[in-house]
């Protein structure tokens, strides 16, 4: 090839690449890391995942059941195939739901009652932190201690708020709900919010934008752990038609900026 044909080939490779940027609303670099991904996660040696669900009083409805849902829909065969509705079927994770008592929780119209108290949990590799309103020195103890050896720490909506108030989401991107971005970045300035993503997803601590878009974010942990397939057998076994759990969702975003 002649050094000007070249030079002609790689001129329209690089204005199709500017131009794809542009039409996609990012840089070019930008749109190369928003196809990073973070590492798959490895089942435990026994097969079972527990999966801790953190709650108290006012605990956002659909932010425990929507994720729940999810990890409880999972479902392959025992050579690991995803299960078509026949013949033996594996189970990997097991639920539970942790609090400061036992006591009955009042949430938005529903009454919880936790499987087990802060002191007597088993031990999890994922913990799911709805929208709500308690908090004690027990539940920060609990968390602090578990976030370190957990695979994965994930909130939805305004349940950002406990990893930021605990510091775990200190110099890392984060969202939330989109009507409490500006009041949670103001309250808590060592976190990077942002705004237009389902999920932000970092190695160990994710974060969810709210309500539906938790049921993004646990398919996208199922990925991370079984794979596309079993992801997405789930998702048609939920009836759930949404794609963004298939997108990396690390935010070449706007950052919020806190209300003065």
């Amino acid at each position: 090839m002649s050094d000007r044909l070249f030079a002609a080939v790689l001129f329209i490779v690089l204005c199709g690449s500017f131009a794809s940027a542009r039409h996609s609303g990012r840089s070019p670099a930008q749109t190369t890391r928003a196809a990073t991904s973070v590492r798959p996660l490895k089942a435990p040696a026994n097969g079972t995942i527990n999966v801790a669900f953190i709650i108290s009083q006012d605990t956002e409805a659909i932010d425990l059941a929507g994720p729940w849902e999810v990890f409880q829909d999972v479902m392959f065969t025992p050579e690991g195939g995803p299960w078509r509705g026949e013949g033996e079927m594996v189970m990997p994770f097991n639920l539970y739901t942790v609090s400061d008592s036992l006591e009955p929780l009042a949430a938005n119209g529903l009454i919880l009652i936790s499987s087990y108290t802060f002191d007597t949990a088993p031990k999890p590799q994922v913990i799911v932190i709805p929208a709500q309103g308690g908090r004690s020195a027990a539940q920060k103890a609990w968390l602090l201690a578990n976030a370190k050896t957990a695979d994965v720490t994930m909130s939805v909506c305004t349940g950002a708020s406990m990893l930021a108030a605990y510091g775990l989401l200190d110099n890392q991107k984060a969202t939330t709900h989109h009507m409490s971005l500006k009041k949670l970045q103001a309250q808590y300035p060592a976190v990077r919010f942002v705004s237009g993503a389902r999920y932000v997803e970092n190695d160990k601590i994710s974060t969810a934008g709210g309500l539906t878009s938790g049921i993004d974010l646990a398919l996208h942990v199922v990925e991370r752990y079984y794979g596309r397939e079993t992801a997405q057998n789930t998702a048609d076994f939920l009836k759930y038609r949404g794609e963004l759990w298939k997108v990396p969702q690390f935010a070449e975003l706007r950052e919020v900026a806190a209300n003065k």
